[in-house]
Order: C-alpha cells, then sequence, then structure tokens
C-alpha cells in the first residue's frame, strides 16, 4: 500500500480544523440568533410556558402561588424581582404573564409580565440561579385609515355608520370645538373628512392608542381643516392649512360634543340639541343633568341661586373684562365655589329648570367690560401661529395630507 505523503496528510488536518471553525461559528450564530428572539419566538423542544390572565380581584402574589406550577420559593423570588422594576399593586384585570419552564429540570427559567401599554417585564434564571431583570418595550405596528361620510342627521351617526372608533369620533369633535359646535352647527349635506393612524400591539392583540393626522369639516359655506404637527420646541396640536392654531381663548359652545355622547351608544343616532337666541343669551336646550363646561380658563365670581329668574347661576370672569354665565343649573360640579379656578372644557354644573324656566336648559351669556353680546357672532384669534422654520417645515409637510383631504 503506497504511503500518505505529507503534503496529502496537511490537506486532511486543515480541512478538518476548518470544518471545526464553521461548525463552532455556526453554532454561535444559531445561539445569538436564538438568544435575540421574543418570549414568543423561542424553540420549544425543551421548554413549557405556562400563561395566565389577572382577572376581577386577583392578587399577582397569590395568583402565582396558587394558579402556576411556581413553587412557593419561586413564586416569591419572582414577586421580589418584579417589584424592583414596577408596583405590582397597580397590576389590572387584563394583564397577563407567561412562565417558561424547563422540561429537564421542571423549574423555571423565564417569566415575563405584560400590563397596559407598550412595555413589558422580562426576569431570566440561569443553570446557576442567576437573575436578570429588565423593562423592555413591544414591537409596536402602526396602521393609517382614511374616511369620509356625509352628515345625515349628526356627526355620532354619520361616523359610526363609517365604523369609525368611538374614540376617534370625539377626538375629532374636539379638535374643532373651538371653531363648530357639532350639537347645533351640524347640517344634512355637510361633508366630514377624516386621515388617522392606529397604534396596535400584536402581542397583547390590543390598539395602544390612535392619532387623527388630519381632518376636514365643510359644511355650504365653510371648509375647515386641521392637521396635526409638532414644532421644533416639541409643543404639538392641530393647526389650519395657514398654521394657525385652532385653539382659541373660548370654546364654541357650554355643552361639549364629548360630554353629551357619552351618554349614547355608538349605535344610536346622535340627538341634535336646539338653542334659541334670546335677546341677551343663548338658550340650549338640553336633558336634565346634561354636564356644562366653563368656555375658557377663569375665576369663579358666583355660584348661587339667583332671584333674578336665572335659579341656580355661575358667573365666570375670564381675561380681557370678558364674564360667562350660565344659568337654570340643577346642581354645580363638585368643588364649584366663589373664587374657585376653573379650566376651560372643565364641568362647573348640569343642566336644570331651576328659577324661570319652562323646561330643562341652560341659558348661557357672555359679557365684555359690563354689556353683554351675542357670542354666536364672536370672531376669536387663534391662541399661536407657526413662524418661521416651524412654518416652513409645517407647510411641507401638510402638502401630501392636502393631496389626500382634495381626493
Amino acid at each position: 500500500m503506497k504511503s500518505i505523503s505529507s503534503k496529502t496528510v496537511c490537506i486532511i488536518i486543515i480541512s478538518i480544523i476548518f470544518i471545526f471553525f464553521i461548525s463552532f461559528i455556526t453554532k454561535n450564530v444559531f445561539l445569538n440568533q436564538l438568544n435575540k428572539q421574543k418570549p414568543e419566538e423561542k424553540l420549544e423542544s425543551n421548554i413549557e410556558i405556562e400563561k395566565g390572565i389577572i382577572q376581577k380581584g386577583d392578587v399577582l402574589q397569590l395568583t402565582l402561588k396558587n394558579k402556576t406550577k411556581l413553587s412557593m420559593e419561586s413564586s416569591n423570588t419572582i414577586i421580589r424581582e418584579l417589584q424592583k422594576l414596577t408596583n405590582i399593586n397597580l397590576c389590572i384585570p387584563g394583564d397577563f404573564y407567561e412562565i417558561f419552564y424547563n422540561k429537564n429540570t421542571d423549574d423555571w427559567a423565564e417569566f415575563y409580565y405584560y400590563p397596559q401599554g407598550p412595555f413589558y417585564y422580562s426576569i431570566i434564571q440561569s443553570s446557576d440561579k442567576q437573575i436578570q431583570t429588565q423593562k423592555k418595550e413591544l414591537e409596536v405596528s402602526k396602521t393609517e385609515y382614511k374616511y369620509e361620510g356625509t352628515i345625515d342627521s349628526s356627526l355620532w351617526a354619520a361616523m359610526t355608520y363609517k365604523n369609525i372608533p368611538a374614540d376617534v369620533i370625539l377626538y375629532f369633535a374636539d379638535i374643532f370645538a373651538w371653531q363648530i359646535d357639532f350639537l347645533t352647527d351640524t347640517k344634512q349635506g355637510d361633508i366630514f373628512k377624516i386621515i388617522y393612524e392606529v397604534e396596535h400591539i400584536e402581542k397583547k392583540n390590543k390598539n395602544l392608542s390612535s392619532k387623527i393626522l388630519a381632518a376636514q369639516y365643510k359644511t355650504s359655506s365653510k371648509t375647515y381643516n386641521a392637521f396635526y404637527f409638532k414644532t421644533s420646541e416639541g409643543n404639538y396640536g392641530y393647526f389650519d392649512q395657514d398654521g394657525k392654531s385652532l385653539k382659541s381663548t373660548f370654546l364654541k359652545a357650554p355643552l361639549q360634543f364629548r360630554r353629551i355622547s357619552s351618554y349614547f351608544s355608538a349605535s344610536r343616532v346622535h340627538p341634535i340639541l336646539k338653542y334659541a337666541r334670546p335677546h341677551l343669551g343663548i338658550d340650549y336646550a338640553a336633558p336634565q343633568g346634561t354636564p356644562v363646561s366653563s368656555i375658557g380658563d377663569g375665576t369663579v365670581l358666583k355660584a348661587q341661586y339667583n332671584n333674578g329668574g336665572f335659579g341656580n347661576l355661575i358667573i365666570i370672569k375670564h381675561n380681557n373684562g370678558y364674564e360667562t354665565y350660565y344659568g337654570h343649573l340643577s346642581k354645580y360640579a363638585k368643588g364649584i365655589k366663589k373664587g374657585s379656578k376653573v379650566k376651560q372644557g372643565q364641568v362647573i354644573g348640569y343642566v336644570g329648570m331651576t328659577g324661570l324656566a319652562t323646561g330643562p336648559h341652560l341659558d348661557f351669556r357672555i359679557k365684555l367690560n359690563g354689556k353683554f353680546f351675542n357670542f354666536l357672532t364672536m370672531k376669536q384669534p387663534p391662541t399661536t401661529t407657526l413662524k418661521g422654520e416651524d412654518k416652513t417645515n409645517f407647510n411641507n409637510y401638510i402638502q401630501n395630507l392636502i393631496t389626500q383631504l382634495s381626493t
């Protein structure tokens, strides 16, 4: 038999070393990739997963001890480590957890707790009982929606017909709360358009939040636009196409769409409140107990019964000499008394029929420098107007949104 040359032996040795090296690298790459996987993506060949959802009345400590395979010592360890990351007393129904057990040892190796929101908590136990804890963020996906519709009876009915979520409808009304009173100003044939995005957490199968990117409301005589924008200083809000903030000193009405809508389901046609215009004010006909809001920031001058026909009356003093009157109230909101500071949109009382009133309604009036005037004809300047770099960035940003609203 021929002897193997030294050159051949050398080639064989080098080949063996090369194969070993490739195997080592491949194994480490695989292990690193496995460690990077999300909890739900890990290989389960040697793993058993136990899942649980927090129910009403549950206490997390007792749940882990009584409703899982964990030993008393293990459950105490997990609770102790979890307390370093979050306040476990704030756990609420719907929160859930996952426990990964090693089938070979029957001991827990990983614990994940998923509260509300985008975060979750990770507790990892190594084979030598070393613990690692970490707060992590779940992957959030964003989906954009665009809808338009025509008003037949109310904004609420028109939007729910398009299957727009209730929180987005209320958000839409909030954005235009300084320009439009959707309880009284809506007319048949008005058109709405809306572009909004929804953040969704797949792991929790829940929507995290909704945000309107652009909105439009068109009447027979005027078109209102709103665009979400964040300034270079980190302030954010809604502006019209000219870069003027939609916010102004006073709300369009003391009865808010959001407050009224909360009394009705999304499947029901929203009632259209009516108002009359007396010589010195506005009478809003509304059900007994309807929340009444301050149209602006101010200080309560009076919150007591008035013998002049107003019944239970609240008077609020605002900046620049304005005063607003809210009459015939059934009762006052908690904490409302003379000297109280109130914020724009804050509930101050509830519709009633005290004093000289033939039915439940709100008598709303506004006074400037001692004289009442017609609030419906009042023109209010915006609180903010974009300028400089912000205005340039805004103009560039809204071009695509304007195109979408126009099509």
